[in-house]
This record gives structure tokens, C-alpha cells and sequence, in this order.
């Protein structure tokens, strides 16, 4: 007890009533975890916001490749057949170019004849020795061949001694050579273009760190990647395009009435014969492709591809996000009237 003084006199005062400073243990306690529960909801929040951005950005990858791949295609279908005025059949000449395999040999990289030719997805890849290092089973595969879009009147300069031209004549004739310099007059109606082939397929991985895909290329997490063998100089060369393409399905119009309208269409395999890759006028293809990274949600849908094929992703790639695309394409070069 504490004596305090007032007026004169002494009065007790209890010590209960003396002034406190500070908190106590239990207000810091409580302080505390009101802390840690706000500190926790912010945590929670920015983990959320960084998987959603994550997620927004695999989509918009997904959206991006899809619209470049499809561009690609849609590209190289218009320009299929294409001869700078005069029809594949009438070009000769048969420069020096390498193959591969017994299929992609030098004849049929130069077959002028088939300006758009397809193949059927399968266990095994449809064109021995083209892609057989690196196709992904049961894509469909296909190539075009055509003269290129930008032409060179007269003498060809600066070049190299490899490359392959198509030399027409309009309305007459053309023929292919090699060279840097193609050794004909300068007159009106005579035109040199680069000669292009193109083959498309899926390969199981982007980059190949042997001969051939393995589980362990693209850091452990192969990614499924469109490819395109092409012509360059005199041997056939692959090009790595778009990443994250899953499966590629195509089925093709045929014109049966030279109507330049497509009367049916159906897969490769149903398309046996030269003169009717020549009734070709348009082509239907669908594209999968999927995300980069795995995510929380399983992928059990089935898609259904141009050709009526139905695609069900494998269950160990059942955690990607996926994208379908498909497109109609006119084979421009037979298609017009």
C-alpha cells in the first residue's frame, strides 16, 4: 500500500490503481496472430495472382501459336500448284538435288507433277526415311511443291550454285535448273522463280539433341513441335516452326465435275492416284495445340479433327491446356476459273 499526502493528510492508496505502461502479453498475442492471418491472406493472394498470370500467359502463348501455325499452312496451301503460268506437268529438267531415304528421293522432291500430296498419320511415319527420326504417330504429314511467289526476269545473279530455279515461259513451257546465273535471253514472257518444296509433320520434341527425339530433350519435357522439310540449295532440310503442336489432321476436297468446287472430301489414304491429287481444290486441317507447362486441371476431352478423327490426349499429358484450330483452305492455283 502507498501513503499519498492530501490536503494534510495522509490517505492510503491502493497500488492497483497506479498508471500502466506498455501492452501486455496478451494484447501482443493478439496483435500477433492478427498479423499472421493478414500476412497469410496476402501471401495466398499474390500466389493466386502469379498462377493466374501464369495461366493467362500459357493461353496466350497457346492463342499465338495457333494463329501462327495456322498462318503458315494457309500460306503454303495457297501457293501450292502455283508455276508461274503454265501447269506442273508441261516444267522439265531434272537438276542435281540431294534426297532422303528411298521415298524423298531426287524425283519426287522435283515431281512437279503432285503440287499438293498428303500422307495419313500412322503407328509409323508414312514417308520412310523423310521424318523417321522424328514424326509424331498418328499425325497426318503432307507436302506441296511450287514455284515461289517473287520472280526474277532475265539473268539471275548473286545466288548460289545449288539453287534450284523454275524457268517459265508463259502460256509455253518451263523447265528447273541449278545454278547462280540461268544462261537464257532477256525477253518479255520469261521469268525465274525459286523452286519450293515443302513437307509438314509433328515431330515428339522442338530440339533433338541426338538422331532422333528422346525423353530427355527440351530439358525433360518434350515438346510436340511442327516441322517443315524444305529445299534448300539442292537438299531437303528441317525447320523447327511452331512448339506446342500436338496433332495435325488434314482431309482434302476433291473437284470430280472441273467445276473448281470440291464435290466430296476425304483422308490421304482414300486419294490414290496422280489424277486425283489433281482434282485437289481445297484442303481442311485441324491443329492441336497445347500449353507449355502442366497444370492443376486433367485434360480427359475428346477432340474431334477435321476427317471426323477423334483425339484423346495420352494420360501422362493429360495436365496441358489445350486449343483446337481448323481452317478451310482454297487451293488458289486451281480453284479460280
Amino acid at each position: 500500500m502507498i501513503i499519498a499526502k492530501q490536503h494534510g493528510v495522509l490517505l492510503p492508496q491502493p497500488v492497483g490503481m497506479q498508471k500502466q505502461a506498455g501492452l501486455s502479453l496478451v494484447e501482443v498475442m493478439v496483435a500477433m496472430g492478427i498479423g499472421l492471418v493478414l500476412m497469410t491472406g496476402f501471401i495466398q493472394f499474390f500466389i493466386a495472382n502469379k498462377q493466374s498470370h501464369e495461366v493467362l500467359g500459357g493461353l496466350n502463348g497457346m492463342q499465338e501459336n495457333g494463329r501462327y501455325a495456322v498462318r503458315v499452312i494457309t500460306d503454303s496451301l495457297h501457293a501450292a500448284d502455283h508455276w508461274g503460268g503454265v501447269a506442273g506437268g508441261d516444267v522439265t529438267g531434272a537438276p542435281a538435288v540431294t534426297g532422303i531415304g528411298a521415298i524423298c528421293n531426287a524425283a519426287w522432291i522435283l515431281n512437279t507433277s503432285v503440287g499438293i500430296q498428303g500422307f495419313d498419320g500412322a503407328d509409323d511415319t508414312p514417308l520412310a526415311g523423310c521424318t523417321a527420326t522424328g514424326y509424331q504417330i498418328d499425325t497426318d504429314v503432307f507436302v506441296v511443291r511450287h514455284a515461289g511467289g517473287t520472280y526474277f526476269p532475265g539473268l539471275i545473279a548473286n545466288g548460289s550454285d545449288t539453287d534450284i530455279w523454275v524457268n517459265t515461259n508463259v502460256g509455253m513451257g518451263a523447265s528447273l535448273s541449278a545454278g547462280n546465273a540461268v544462261n537464257v535471253v532477256n525477253v518479255n514472257g520469261l521469268y525465274h522463280y525459286p523452286y519450293n518444296i515443302s513437307v509438314y509433320y509433328i515431330r515428339p520434341c522442338s530440339v533433338m539433341a541426338a538422331a532422333a527425339c528422346a525423353a530427355s530433350d527440351d530439358g525433360g519435357n518434350p515438346i510436340p513441335t511442327l516441322v517443315r522439310l524444305s529445299l534448300q540449295e539442292n537438299q531437303l532440310v528441317a525447320q523447327t516452326l511452331v512448339s506446342g503442336v500436338e496433332q495435325m489432321q488434314i482431309e482434302y476436297g476433291v473437284d470430280t465435275d472441273a467445276d473448281t468446287n470440291a464435290n466430296f472430301y476425304a483422308s490421304a489414304g482414300a486419294i490414290t492416284t496422280t489424277a486425283q491429287w489433281a482434282q485437289v481444290v481445297s484442303a481442311r486441317f485441324s491443329l492441336v495445340i497445347r500449353s507449355d507447362q502442366r497444370g492443376k486441371l486433367i485434360d480427359t476431352n475428346n477432340y474431334t479433327l477435321a476427317g471426323g478423327f477423334v483425339y484423346t490426349p495420352a494420360a501422362n499429358a493429360q495436365r496441358f491446356a489445350r486449343k483446337v484450330f481448323t481452317r478451310l483452305v482454297q487451293i488458289r492455283n486451281r480453284s479460280r476459273s
